[in-house]
């Protein structure tokens, strides 16, 4: 696996000499992987954005460029939080994957794509224990405030290579769920409150194609039950 290195100095020391424990992806949102990547060595950017860095970014060809160390604090994930880590780039590696996004045409991603993150993922858990319930998106992190890798992303493609999570065989689940909110929030997401949110950033990531629907479903139900055997 050939990684191209593109050291960025947007980066410090992990907290409290934390580990990664997680992976967070990323799209890019921007028209090129090469807008991206210039972004990403800036020190010193002139817009509103400020200094961001992911760990890796994956081109528009597959290619996989590194910016921070994986023992090193990337900025990428911004105000966010997961169960009770509220520094998720001190305990996160992020990986952008080159994609116009949601700001633009949020075209399909490229299967090659997918292919070099399942690889990269592999290669980075040699070095660290992440559970697949920790392998999660940003907007899994920052519901409300981010949207991406949004729901195009094929997180089922991961799931069958043995990478994160995802609902599967839930029609033998019982309804038994009395709070559903609630168990999203044990689960994980914590950033906020708002039922709304919450709901439509769950689906985005685990049921899609419930995007558009009003009101917690059986579905979301069966989903949540399936995946407290993660926690």
């Amino acid at each position: 696996m050939k990684i191209i290195s593109c050291p960025s100095p947007n980066f410090d020391e992990r907290a409290d000499g934390q580990k990664p424990s997680m992976i967070i992806i990323h799209y890019t949102g921007t028209q090129t992987a090469e807008e991206a990547r210039l972004r990403f060595c800036d020190g010193a950017p002139s817009d509103s954005i400020g200094r961001i860095s992911p760990h890796y970014m994956i081109g528009e060809h597959a290619e996989i460029y590194k910016f921070v160390d994986e023992d090193k604090r990337a900025w990428h994930a911004g105000r966010a939080s997961w169960g009770n880590c509220t520094d998720i780039n001190s305990a996160s590696i992020g990986i952008e994957i080159w994609n116009t996004g949601h700001e633009y045409n949020f075209e399909e991603f490229i299967p090659a794509q997918i292919d070099t993150l399942i690889e990269l993922i592999k290669y980075i858990r040699t070095r660290w224990n992440i559970p697949n319930k920790n392998i999660l998106g940003h907007s899994d992190v920052a519901p409300g405030r981010k949207l991406d890798p949004g729901e195009k992303f094929p997180w089922h493609k991961l799931a069958e290579a043995g990478i994160g999570v995802m609902p599967r065989n839930t029609d033998s689940i019982k309804l038994e769920v009395s709070n559903f909110f609630n168990k999203l929030r044990d689960y994980g997401y914590t950033y906020t409150d708002d039922k709304h949110i919450l709901l439509s950033e769950f689906r985005r990531h685990y049921l899609p194609h419930l995007l558009n629907k009003n009101g917690v479903t059986e579905e979301d139900i069966k989903a949540i039950k399936y995946l407290e055997n993660y926690r």
